[in-house]
């Protein structure tokens, strides 16, 4: 038996933004996502381009609106910082005229707050290896476990402090 073809038949745009209406029924996306998915399903370039003019026009599509959709996904996300915001950011295809505005709604305070939240977290884990004397190797640990969540060099004292070392490693 023949496999059927997965590329939908468009014949015209309002079948293109039909069918791109029923795809941001189920969550929101950026115009790029959108072009790629229409032209992934078969729509053809000229269709697929009324279709985002026309959404974009009517509202359905807003970089600014999916820019802060995904900012506010990520707040959930409770032990990763600024950098990791930023790499979301990237990732989700948010176009780089957002960024500045995003990055500014996270506070340095909330950072803060959010390192001090992912060394305790770092202390859950590490329970065991930190009760071993004089091992330093966990302060490696630590660090990298803060900079893979996004965090700057600047909240290593966290680190610091709960695990008692001393500047002079």
């Amino acid at each position: 038996m023949w496999k059927q073809s997965l590329k939908k038949k468009f014949e015209d745009e309002m079948q293109v933004y039909d069918y791109a209406l029923s795809l941001l029924a189920y969550r929101d996306y950026c115009v790029a996502d959108m072009v790629s998915k229409l032209l992934q399903k078969g729509a053809p370039q000229e269709f697929v381009a009324a279709a985002v003019k026309k959404m974009t026009e009517y509202g359905f599509l807003d970089e600014r609106r999916y820019a802060s959709r995904v900012y506010e996904a990520w707040l959930s996300k409770k032990y990763y910082g600024r950098r990791h915001l930023l790499a979301e950011l990237q990732r989700k295809h948010v176009p780089e005229q957002y960024f500045a505005e995003i990055l500014s709604r996270f506070s340095e305070e909330e950072e803060a707050e959010r390192a001090r939240a992912a060394c305790e977290l770092f202390m859950q884990r590490n329970a065991e290896k930190i009760q071993q004397p004089a091992d330093k190797k966990i302060y490696a640990s630590a660090v990298r476990f803060l900079g893979v969540r996004g965090f700057s060099t600047r909240y290593v004292h966290f680190i610091l402090e709960k695990l008692h070392f001393t500047d002079d490693m």
